[in-house]
Parts: C-alpha cells; sequence; structure tokens
C-alpha cells in the first residue's frame, strides 16, 4: 500500500510542478498519468525478483488508471465538440448579420 500512496505522490507532484509551470489542467493531468504509469513499470523492473508477486500490484492501479483515462478522454472530447459548435455558431451569426446589413444598406 505504501507503494502505491509513494507512487501516487511522485505522480502528482509532477503534474502539479507542470500546472505550474504551463497553466495547462489537461497537459498536467496527461504529464501526471505518465510519470504513474512509468514509475509502476520502473518498480517492477526493480522487483524484478518475484515479477508474479508484484504483478497484482500493477492490475489494480492500471485498471483505475485506464478508467481515469476514459472519463477524462470523454470529457475532453466533448467539452472540444462543444466548443467547436458554439465558434461554428457564432460564426454563422457574424455571416449573417454581416449579410443582413449589406442589405439593408443597398
Amino acid at each position: 500500500m505504501t507503494k502505491f500512496v509513494t507512487t501516487l505522490l511522485f505522480a502528482i507532484l509532477a503534474a502539479l510542478g507542470v500546472y505550474m509551470a504551463r497553466r495547462r489542467i489537461v497537459f498536467a493531468l496527461k504529464t501526471g498519468a505518465v510519470v504513474y504509469v512509468v514509475l509502476m513499470f520502473a518498480r517492477l523492473v526493480l522487483a524484478m525478483g518475484s515479477v508474479a508477486d508484484h504483478l497484482d500490484d500493477l492490475i489494480w492501479p492500471a485498471v483505475f488508471l485506464l478508467i481515469a483515462w476514459v472519463i477524462l478522454w470523454w470529457i475532453s472530447t466533448s467539452y472540444a465538440e462543444r466548443r467547436e459548435r458554439e465558434k461554428s455558431g457564432k460564426k454563422a451569426q457574424i455571416a449573417r448579420r454581416a449579410s443582413s446589413t449589406g442589405r439593408s444598406a443597398r
């Protein structure tokens, strides 16, 4: 349990450092996830003496990480689609206004 907590702590610290440097939350979350996965594999490699005993240390965190990745992917995709719809809707409104002002001037 302590390995899980320390690995998670290192990943959170890396994500926090990236967020402080770049002020991009999605980039920070992705960086934290990558750091977490790399640290999990590094811990498994360092404990190669009995990989079968340490495989359960990877399975559940990997499952939780996969679930979190799917949720974050769905949220970011739906946000990007909504932003694109709003952007195209605003462009259509501007085009309608421009064409209506052009007609009234004639």
